[in-house]
C-alpha cells in the first residue's frame, strides 16, 4: 500500500511538471525532427528522372526530405540519429537482405510460371502449362519454366524427363525450382 501511494505521488508530480513545462525531457522540436538522417551519400530516389540525392531524412519509417546535405540537415534534432554514408549508396524500400530481384525478373520474362500461385498443384498441371506453351511455338523451340516446387505438388516429386517429353513432344524443355537452385 505504501509503495502504491509513493508511485502515485511520483506519477502525479511528474505529470504536473510536464504540464507546466518544468520536467519533460522531450521538447516540441523532438517531435518535429527526423528520427534518422543520412548525409554524404548517394541516395537513390527512384523518381522518374533517376535522381541521386546527397542526403535523406526519415521519421517513423517514412521519408521526410531528400536533397542536399544543407537542406536535409534542417531536419536534425537533438534526438536524431545521423549517419555519414561517406559516399555509399542507400536505396529506399529494400528490406530483404537476400533477394534476387533482377534475376527473378529476367527469369520470369517469357517463362512458364509453374508456381502454386499460378495454379500448379500437380504434375498434370505442369504438363498442361508446358503443353499450352508448346502449342504456341514452332517445333524444336525451347520451352522454359520456373518456380516449380515439388513440396507443393500432389505427387511430392519433380517432373521427370518423360513427364516433360509427354507434355511437349518435339520441344526441348528446361524448368527451374522456386529457389532457382535446381
Amino acid at each position: 500500500m505504501h509503495t502504491e501511494r509513493n508511485l502515485l505521488k511520483t506519477l502525479s508530480l511528474t505529470l504536473i511538471c510536464c504540464i507546466s513545462g518544468g520536467g519533460c525531457t522531450k521538447k516540441m522540436e523532438d517531435y518535429q525532427s527526423a528520427d534518422l538522417v543520412l548525409l554524404n551519400g548517394k541516395i537513390v530516389t527512384m523518381d522518374d528522372q533517376g535522381t541521386i540525392a546527397e542526403a535523406a531524412a526519415c521519421k517513423l519509417g517514412k521519408i521526410l526530405a531528400v536533397g542536399g546535405n544543407d537542406e536535409v540537415r534542417r531536419s536534425i534534432g537533438r534526438l536524431t540519429r545521423v549517419i555519414d554514408l561517406k559516399g555509399k549508396t542507400a536505396v529506399p524500400g529494400l528490406i530483404d537482405s537476400h533477394c534476387h530481384i533482377t534475376g527473378t525478373a529476367l527469369e520470369m520474362e517469357g517463362l512458364v510460371d509453374l508456381s502454386e500461385e499460378a495454379g500448379v498443384g500437380s504434375l498434370e498441371d505442369i504438363g498442361r502449362k508446358i503443353a499450352e506453351r508448346a502449342g504456341t511455338l514452332p517445333a524444336g523451340e525451347w520451352i522454359s519454366g520456373a518456380r516449380e516446387d515439388d513440396y507443393k505438388l500432389a505427387e511430392k516429386r519433380h517432373p521427370t524427363r518423360w513427364d516433360l517429353d509427354q507434355a511437349a513432344a518435339g520441344h526441348p524443355v528446361i524448368i527451374s525450382t522456386v529457389g532457382g537452385h535446381f
